[in-house]
């Protein structure tokens, strides 16, 4: 008779490949699952009894900004109470690395001070705080560029070129997955598509992926076109992010099948290895920012800010914003989260009934509310129909991914986007009961696939050899508890959660272990 660390007994094992359920018990030791079958005979120091629940690989969220969370708290906590054992972060463009020239913060980052610049410095300080869950890094094209050629728009030259060369070949040296791009924000808006080509060849070299978050939704289908052409020119594996944004704005509800995916079918077809990650809601995390014109963003925040006191720079601001209006107009924008005391009484009104309450004209408002926010204005953006998310959603090159981050209850009125808390519980509760996908399509799409796309062998599945990152769910109880006016309420019906071979979750708490690693590329 054998003894183990762990058996996880009696449950319905989805090994996370898209194979249906089957009863077995999971035995474990150390951090590696060791056997999976009948193991009756077997002991184990704990037994974990998982009749009637699911017992799947913990979940990866291939679409997270817990690079700096994590540094708060490396808890992690409403990643890991979903069943999240598994982050890929420094999306977006955004890596808090290498932190040189233009990219170094002039204030802390995060509540964090900072005191590191590389990623092995990063690296060092996240293993001093200890982590809940593991974390995937990529290196930020944005934050390269910034490093190298500071907020100018203007292209590379062959010089600068070289030094984001390094940046980027350095990265892919310490571990990093890939290289992501944020072409809808300042400094990546900058770049034109060869500059981007370029920097991806070197990272396939490497054997990573490119991910992005596409150009402006204004500019749709082009900036959708403009992703496959970079994957394809450059030959490598390519990722693009919350692709439920596609179809945002008016003009583009609806098309989901008709030319989202119709673009994607046609490329995939012509051997474009292309994927994305979506997440379950019609609400984005946004920035106010993200409406001013691209030429009004260089030089970087500081000076946009400078610009957009000008009446003229209004003026022209005023005439050149009826094409992204015609995407999301200003009554599809929700504030939250404002920093000073005076404008927290806007907080959950979208910028058309602050225009109404300060009795201005919508463009001064935005102005004015940037200014005054010190350049931070988040909001949340009413951007499409839940039809097209479920039309896309259930496509087979696209996996699950919260674009949210890891983080902890702070009490306070706001907590930001549910996303945070409860993207995973709600696909299994919401898209799995309403029949979008079926229970084993929805673990494959949050772990068997973005594990794969990773090119991680040994997470992301239930088998002998792997990583003992498991999740333990009831099927039946699983509820998203997680709202727009309350978004920082844990979901129920997840009890267990492994992470490298340790109970994470324990009867649906937080043990405050820490036996998260920090994930390179194979």
């Amino acid at each position: 008779m054998s003894t183990m660390d762990m058996i996880i007994r009696n449950g319905w094992v989805l090994d996370g490949n898209a194979n249906p359920w089957f009863q077995a018990d999971v035995g474990i030791e150390g951090k590696k699952i060791t056997k999976v079958g009948n193991l009756s005979s077997a002991t184990a120091e704990r037994v974990i009894d998982a009749k009637d629940m699911i017992v799947a690989p913990g979940f990866i969220d291939i679409h997270n900004h817990s690079d700096m969370p994590l540094l708060v708290s490396g808890r992690g906590e409403s990643m890991i109470r979903q069943g999240v054992t598994s982050v890929l972060t420094c999306n977006c463009g955004g890596s808090p690395f290498p932190l040189v020239g233009e990219a170094r913060p002039r204030r802390s980052r995060g509540g964090q001070e900072v005191d590191w610049s590389t990623v092995d410095e990063y690296k060092a300080k996240l293993r001093s705080q200890g982590i809940s869950i593991n974390i995937g890094l990529q290196v930020g094209h944005g934050t390269v560029r910034s490093a190298v050629m500071g907020y100018e728009q203007r292209e590379p030259t062959a010089g600068e070129m070289e030094e984001m060369k390094g940046f980027v070949a350095g990265a892919m040296e310490a571990g990093c997955f890939g290289m992501s791009s944020g072409l809808g924000y300042s400094p990546g808006m900058f770049a034109k598509t060869e500059e981007v080509v370029e920097l991806c060849k070197l990272v396939g070299k490497y054997g990573g992926i490119y991910s992005t978050h596409a150009r402006s939704v204004s500019t749709f289908p082009k900036n959708l076109e403009e992703v496959i052409e970079i994957g394809e020119k450059a030959g490598l594996p390519v990722q693009m992010s919350h692709i439920g944004s596609s179809t945002c704005g008016r003009a583009n509800w609806g098309r989901a099948r008709s030319v989202t995916l119709n673009i994607i079918d046609a490329a995939r077809a012509r051997g474009v290895d292309f994927t994305a990650d979506i997440y379950p809601y019609t609400i984005s995390g946004a920035s106010l920012g993200m409406y001013v014109p691209d030429w009004a963003h260089e030089g970087g925040p500081s000076k946009m800010l400078e610009r957009l006191a000008d009446p003229e720079v209004r003026k022209r601001i005023r005439e050149e914003l009826p094409d992204m209006l015609r995407m999301r107009d200003w009554s599809q924008l929700l504030l939250h989260s404002l920093r000073s005391e005076k404008n927290k009484i806007y907080e959950g009104k979208t910028v058309q009934q602050v225009a109404e309450m300060r009795g201005a004209d919508p463009v001064d408002v935005m102005c004015d509310l940037l200014i005054e926010e010190k350049g931070a204005c988040p909001c949340w953006g009413l951007f499409g129909l839940e039809t097209d998310i479920r039309t896309l959603m259930k496509h087979e090159a696209v996996m699950i991914g919260s674009d949210g981050s890891a983080v902890q209850p702070t009490g306070t009125r706001v907590e930001g986007h549910p996303r945070n808390y409860g993207a995973f519980a709600r696909i299994l509760e919401t898209y799995v009961g309403d029949g979008v996908l079926t229970l084993t399509e929805a673990v494959h799409k949050m772990s068997g696939m973005p594990a794969r796309r990773l090119g991680l062998t040994d997470r992301g599945v239930i088998k002998p050899g792997a990583y003992a990152d498991i999740t333990i769910f009831n099927p039946f109880l699983v509820r998203d508890k997680s709202t727009l006016e309350d978004p920082a309420k844990f979901p129920e019906g997840i009890p267990y959660v492994l992470v490298n071979g340790v109970v994470t979750v324990d009867n649906g708490e937080h043990t405050g272990a820490t036996a998260g690693e920090i994930l390179c590329k194979p």
